[in-house]
């Protein structure tokens, strides 16, 4: 029987990583880092942080990549590969 690392009140590890996600992503658009002279992907990625840090939550509007947009996915394969 495998035992849970982290409190049933808390979110799973991969919750976890979606959230980090997608607030690096806003964080990094607010700083004009990720896409500073693209305004749709910067749009789009700060969108998808949206939906991403919502991961989890009763609300969320985020269940896995087939919940962004074909812009917003694009934008996050943007920032996955420039953090590479």
């Amino acid at each position: 029987m495998q035992v849970m690392k982290y409190s049933y009140y808390d979110d799973s590890p991969a919750i976890k990583k979606i959230i980090k996600i997608g607030r690096d992503l806003i964080s990094l658009c607010e700083e004009n880092k990720l896409y500073p002279k693209d305004d749709e992907l910067w749009n789009a990625a700060v969108t998808a942080g949206n939906k991403m840090v919502t991961a989890g939550t009763p609300w969320t509007r985020f269940k896995d990549t087939s919940s962004l947009s074909d812009i917003e996915r694009k934008a996050l394969l943007g920032y996955l590969e420039q953090k590479g």
